[in-house]
This record gives structure tokens, sequence and C-alpha cells, in this order.
């Protein structure tokens, strides 16, 4: 019996796998000097089955990357994509499917850096949790209205970890959106995390915001020294 059912699950899986080799896709082409590992795509499309949303996941050494357009059989009216490529502005792109299999290219616009030096209290979170890192995430807060959705988890990019010193402080590069106006909204989130385990310790909400905002919103530049307030959520 047991034989059974694990030639049924193979054979199950064969199948979906055949399945998915057969089902139209979008093929996203990368540059060929950015390492394909680093590359961030996020995705939603819209047929007769609604919405579907989801993202790529990445491995070095890839020279494409596949999203299948068909959700449970069903073709797609349209995909739209967000792809972020370190060191380039954002891409976003549209592409009516029709059911067929089509080829795009990501391109890389540079996009320059700004210098953004913070300070954590209370210092004794950073003492208590070595090693520590504070991850750097950019939130598209435009991307709802670009995908056409009300609600659901924001788009998010990572864009820049570092490692503050003993007295909280630290530097880092993050990319300047701010020459991207078309996009909208968007906030840096900074995530103060366990390096060995990457398990969050808390939040760092900037002091400088307005109550009910959790990061910085993009500019062209910052003070000196932002101060971040640790709230472990």
């Amino acid at each position: 019996m047991f034989r059974s059912i694990l030639r049924i699950a193979l054979l199950v899986a064969a199948a979906q796998d055949s399945a998915s080799r057969q089902a139209p896709k979008i093929s996203l082409t990368l540059p060929s000097d950015i390492p394909s590992e680093t590359v961030q795509i996020n995705y939603f499309m819209i047929g007769p089955f609604g919405g579907y949303g989801g993202f790529v996941r990445t491995e070095k050494g890839r020279s494409t990357y596949d999203v299948v357009a068909s959700v449970d059989g069903n073709a797609p009216a349209s995909v739209k994509v967000i792809a972020y490529l370190p060191g380039c502005e954002i891409a976003t792109l549209e592409i009516p499917t029709q059911g067929t299999t089509l080829s795009r290219s990501l391109s890389c616009k540079p996009l320059g850096r700004i210098l953004l030096r913070g300070q954590i209290s209370p210092i004794s979170i950073i003492q208590d949790h070595p090693p520590a890192e504070v991850e750097v995430e950019y939130l598209a807060m435009w991307g709802h209205q670009f995908f056409g959705i009300m609600d659901g988890p924001v788009t998010s990019l990572h864009v820049a970890t570092v490692v503050p010193d003993e007295k909280g402080q630290f530097e880092v590069a993050v990319p300047d959106f701010s020459k991207q106006p078309n996009l909208g909204e968007g906030e840096f989130q900074f995530i103060l995390r366990q390096t060995t385990t990457g398990n969050i310790i808390a939040f760092l909400r900037p002091t400088s915001v307005e109550r009910g905002d959790v990061g910085l919103k993009v500019r062209p530049s910052y003070p000196p020294l932002t101060q971040f307030l640790a709230n472990r959520q």
C-alpha cells in the first residue's frame, strides 16, 4: 500500500511539474553584470481567477528568471512586475499576456546612494543582544496602487545591512529613490536583528517621524544624525 501511495504522489508531482513547464511564462532577462542572487522581483497578475501575487526565488548563476503566467490553468490578462537590481532604479513593468510565453529585459539605469547616519537608543539593546545588525528595507507604499489592489502586505525590498558599533551608532548608504519621483510615496524601514539567527530584536523607529509612520520618508538628503528608538513589538 505504501508503494502505491508513493507512486501516486510521484505521478501527481510529475504532472504538476509538467503543467508548470507547459504553462505560459514571462521570461525576465537580467543584465550580465548584475549578480542574479541579488535581484528582487515581485509580481501580481489579474485574470478570471481574480488576483494572484508572489515573488521570484533567486539563486546564483542565472541569466533569466521566469514567472509562470497561469493560475489553476487560467491565464491572466496581464502581469505587473516590480523589480529591484542593486545599484539601479526600481523597474516597473505591465505586461499583457494573452496566454503566450513572452520575454522582457530588465535593464539597469544607475542610481546613486545617500549616506545616512543613525543612533540607536537605548544603547543597552545592542549590548544585550550581541552580535546585532541593522537591516534596511524600502517600503513601496505606491505598490498597492501599481498592482491595482486595496490591501495586503506592502511590497518591501532589502537595500542594505549594517553593523552598529558598541555605542549604537551606524552609517549606511541607501539608494537615492528620490530621483524616481514617478514611483510615489516610499519609506526606509530599519530592523535590528540578531546576526547569527536573523531573529528580530526590535523595530527601529526614527524619533523625528510623525505618529503612525514606521520609517523614514524617501528624501534627497537626511540630517547629520538620525535618532532611532528601539521598539520591541
